[in-house]
């Protein structure tokens, strides 16, 4: 399977479907802006894939970027990729069809194999940003017109968590 056509993520639900460390998905969309603004200096402006999982009443960001290519994935490339989405996302996982030992190795990121189609590992909470998750879940509901009762703020609780 593929998952990229002429730069554009195709395929997604495929790796969205895949992750249920979360909870179940309850929307992805791919090549969405990450920052409430153009940032050219990061290592990317659109996410691959935004995905959001509702465990409970808690509604999570998850942020993945794919590599298709052969070549193992480096630890500069993993921790630019985790520092662009981290702001953002409460979860992000690299996929990718291979890994160097290094970027393995690395805390906070999640691995999703291609070849294997599963999480080789895990992402650590990353603790977003409370504006610019907030913008982005925002955005979400604004333009998709879904998520209605997700909250923006990653640390507000419903009344149905308690």
């Amino acid at each position: 399977m593929h998952f990229s056509s002429f730069g554009t993520t195709i395929n997604s639900y495929a790796i969205v479907k895949a992750i249920n460390q979360h909870g179940i998905p309850v929307f992805h969309t791919s090549e969405m802006h990450l920052k409430p603004f153009l940032c050219r200096e990061s290592a990317c402006n659109l996410a691959d894939i935004i995905a959001v999982y509702k465990q409970s009443e808690r509604f999570y960001i998850v942020g993945i970027e794919i590599k298709e290519w052969d070549k193992p994935l480096n630890p500069k490339m993993a921790k630019d990729y985790l520092e662009t989405y981290r702001p953002t996302c409460e979860y992000f996982y690299l996929a990718a069809k291979r890994f160097s030992k290094s970027t393995v190795d690395m805390e906070d990121i999640g691995l999703f194999d291609l070849t294997k189609m599963k999480v080789i590992k895990n992402s650590k909470y990353l603790y977003p940003d409370v504006d610019f998750r907030a913008n982005l879940m925002g955005r979400i509901k604004n333009n998709f017109k879904v998520l209605t009762n997700a909250v923006d703020d990653p640390f507000q609780r419903t009344i149905g968590e308690f």
